[in-house]
């Protein structure tokens, strides 16, 4: 029976959903043509210290069990790459090196993480994406308006960009002084939204009562643009007002652009302590568990490989979308043929195929015939 199933995580995908996730590929990277981005390959295996380069001091970001991994001819640990953002990195700081920034990347490309059996996710996807590297977070907007470009480039009229800035939760620890420890587990239960526990933990750190109410409240700092005027008043100093006042710029800005009816906060939106820098973002659209484009900041990344070059970027999840969406009609006109007129047939088809695909069948008698 093994010869016919294939390994856990991975599926065929056929027909329809091949035809809907081309056709949704072909419409992302136009937007992101559209925005001056190039396009890059690399390869399906890294090396595997390129990523534990990557992800080194990493507070839970990096679990190398859910790495696709091999042994080449010289005993090295390779790696099917986990992501793009990591393998761009790396070529950023190696063939591009003597190419001024900014670098405006594209890419689409499959990606590979183990999935337990109850998570419900794939363990191989297709990832469009871009990352905008060289330039500050003044250049925010302009990810996040290709970002919002693309998700109205899926056809479906209801989606919403959740804007989140992991700088917030860490301001408020460094200013505590709280260490890792504490900040990773504060960082997990205002993700889960364990209000229980996270009011019991924070009960037994030694904090103000101002703080404690700022950790409380922050992973239900969530939902419209409001929301950021809310959490000004939870904040205990001015690091944390100025983070809220650069999201205040970023909707006003968004909100003269255009979109503000796609555009939702979630200030208690804090994973991946180490690898993002400032904003963080995800996309969501109905009939879809979780995010079908994820992105932000990740400034210190490229440094890991030598180059200390900001960045910003973000992907698109093709398989997850292509389970909602209906592949748009393709016209094709069939052209019907006896086999003694194969030839006949064949030179008229192929005059066909200069303005619209043919399909050829066969009938037992009659002649060369067309029909749409």
């Amino acid at each position: 029976m093994n010869q016919i199933r294939i390994p856990f995580g991975m599926r065929d995908i056929l027909l329809d959903e091949c035809t809907a996730k081309k056709q949704l590929q072909d419409r992302i990277e136009q937007v992101f043509r559209s925005y001056g981005y190039r396009e890059i390959e690399t390869p399906t295996l890294e090396f595997y210290q390129t990523y534990e380069n990557a992800f080194a001091d990493a507070q839970g970001d990096f679990d190398d069990r859910e790495m696709v991994k091999v042994i080449d001819q010289d005993g090295k640990i390779l790696a099917m790459r986990m992501d793009m953002t990591v393998p761009i990195a790396r070529v950023c700081a190696s063939k591009f090196s003597k190419i001024d920034p900014p670098y405006r990347l594209r890419y689409c490309s499959s990606v590979y993480k183990m999935r337990q059996a109850f998570a419900g996710k794939r363990s191989e996807v297709s990832d469009c994406g871009v990352e905008l590297i060289g330039l500050d977070s003044q250049h925010d907007i302009e990810v996040l308006c290709c970002a919002l470009d693309t998700m109205a480039a899926f056809g479906l009229e209801d989606y919403q960009l959740e804007i989140g800035n992991s700088d917030f939760f860490k301001q408020a620890c460094r200013a505590l002084n709280l260490n890792n420890v504490q900040t990773k587990t504060l960082a997990d239960l205002i993700d889960r939204k364990s209000m229980v526990e996270l009011q019991d933990y924070v009960a037994g750190l030694q904090i103000s009562d101002q703080a404690s109410t700022f950790f409380i409240e922050l992973p239900m700092l969530g939902g419209q643009p409001d929301v950021l005027n809310k959490a000004l008043a939870y904040c205990f100093n001015d690091e944390l007002r100025q983070e809220v006042d650069s999201l205040l710029h970023i909707y006003d800005a968004l909100k003269e652009l255009g979109y503000a009816d796609h555009v939702t906060f979630d200030l208690g939106k804090v994973p991946h302590l180490d690898y993002y820098t400032g904003i963080i973002f995800e996309g969501f659209v109905p009939g879809v568990g979780h995010s079908v484009l994820s992105g932000g900041r990740y400034d210190q990344l490229l440094n890991k490989f030598g180059r200390d070059l900001p960045a910003c970027g973000f992907g698109v999840k093709l398989d997850y979308l292509t389970e909602v969406m209906t592949p748009e009609p393709e016209p094709t006109v069939t052209l019907y043929y006896p086999l003694s007129k194969q030839v006949e047939a064949l030179k008229l088809a192929r005059e066909l195929r200069k303005k619209q695909p043919v399909k050829m069948v066969v009938r037992e008698n009659g002649d060369v015939e067309v029909s749409k």
